[in-house]
């Protein structure tokens, strides 16, 4: 009995380690039905997604592809490249991941996702950086991660809402927002009062409102300014002069008004985005002229500078060199109220660069390098205008940049725009 138990207990281990060698050996070449590992489309999936998302990134941050759609894909993109950071993470992670799981295809595509964002990260942030060296400002990257995709701010708690004029029976209505900081620069010329900062929106002439300037306007209070945000009759209810008209009136009230918000009527500031960086032009460079009366009677609209933001500055140009020229061409069209053959004398008399001339406020423009509604070549005709006339100006081009580039309050860009902003109005202090 003994005997044949010890036969059988080594005939048993003999057969275990055949059979474990032969697994061992044969695992290569032979996978057990029902244990055939699952293919990893899951991460291949994410990974095509990661990749295609970083191409249509680079195509619109580099390709000026002539459409509208595309011009205007690039507001949901260009200043934002907080985003290509994200994603340039995202994919490098997810390359790993795939690699450790043995998913080729997915290491490959997820690997390329993250090269293309590296440089789309990295470029863009080497021209900020060599820009903001260049003008003298300071950069942050603690704001840049940590804002780089805030919107901008709620009204504030203190805000009052005003009317500033009376047509018909439409009230246009302001939002001041009192000063909280120190102003930087001031000219004492009236001690003890504020400078004021009047903001016009943006929105093709047809959009917006006045929370729009709450951003800026929260910047502008801390830095000691009294801000006035206004509102202003927008297309098809309002045209070609009346525009200018309605800015006029609101600077008119904030300097009959003065004494009561106590603030310097000779210390005010016009600043405008796009259509409002237009129409701040038009109001700051036509004080006095009859063809542009303020919408209310007021003695003085006059202001000590002007800040435009990627604003139209020549109708002629402004069509010429936009990437989505039907668009433009509808939006100037409607404004002037007829095509510049239908209305030479509107479509001249609207472009500032028509209006310089000595004596007018000092000007700042900043304007993105990669605009495709408002080109940056509405900048530059500026900028030879009022340097033939003698008026102090500067003028800023940021790389990388588009449209409305600071919509997003921490990216580089907008943070080289407030420091450009605090030197200039340093600079016209006095």
């Amino acid at each position: 009995m003994k005997k044949t138990t010890a036969v059988e207990s080594t005939t048993e281990s003999t057969a275990e380690g055949t059979t474990e060698g032969t697994t061992q050996a044969g695992t290569e070449a032979v996978t057990p039905p029902g244990r055939a590992r699952k293919r990893p489309w899951v991460i291949t999936t994410v990974a095509s997604v990661v990749g295609l998302l970083a191409v249509l990134f680079t195509v619109l941050m580099t390709v000026p592809v002539p459409t509208t759609a595309t011009a205007l894909l690039t507001l949901a993109v260009d200043g934002a490249q907080l985003l290509t950071l994200v994603l340039l993470v995202f994919g490098a992670g997810l390359a790993l991941l795939a690699w450790r799981r043995r998913a080729r295809a997915a290491t490959l595509i997820a690997a390329f996702g993250a090269a293309l964002m590296l440089f789309m990260t990295a470029v863009p942030a080497v021209a900020h950086w060599r820009t903001a060296e260049a003008q003298g400002a300071q950069l942050s990257l603690n704001s840049y991660l940590g804002r780089g995709l805030s919107l901008g701010s709620e009204r504030p708690k203190d805000a009052q809402t005003l009317t500033y004029a009376t047509v018909g029976d439409t009230e246009l209505k302001l939002d001041y927002l009192p000063a909280h900081g120190k102003a930087d620069a001031h000219s004492d010329a009236h001690p003890g009062s504020r400078p004021a900062m009047v903001y016009v929106h943006g929105g093709g002439w047809k959009i917006g409102g006045r929370e729009d300037g709450y951003p800026w306007g929260k910047w502008f209070t801390d830095h000691g300014y009294a801000v006035f945000t206004i509102d202003y009759r927008l297309l098809p209810h309002a045209d070609w002069q009346t525009g200018p008209g309605d800015v006029k009136a609101a600077v008119g009230y904030v300097r009959d008004n003065a004494a009561r918000f106590g603030v310097d009527p000779s210390d005010i500031t016009l600043f405008g985005e796009s259509a409002g960086g237009h129409l701040a032009l038009m109001a700051g460079y036509t004080e006095g002229d009859p063809m542009f009366p303020p919408t209310n009677p007021h003695a003085d609209t006059s202001v000590r500078r002007v800040i435009n933001f990627y604003g139209t500055t020549d109708f002629d140009d402004v069509v010429a060199n936009s990437t989505a020229p039907g668009l433009i061409r509808d939006a100037t069209r409607e404004y002037v109220g007829g095509t510049k053959e239908q209305r030479p004398d509107a479509w001249y008399a609207s472009s500032p660069v028509h209006h310089v001339r000595p004596g007018l406020p000092a000007t700042l423009s900043m304007h993105g390098a990669d605009d495709r509604l408002i080109a940056p070549s509405q900048m530059r005709l500026l900028d030879r205008a009022l340097a033939g006339a003698g008026v102090q100006h500067r003028s800023v081009e940021l790389p990388w940049a588009s449209h409305l580039f600071d919509l997003t309050r921490g990216n580089f860009a907008t943070q080289i725009a407030a420091d450009v902003i605090q030197q200039f109005e340093q600079q016209t202090a006095r």
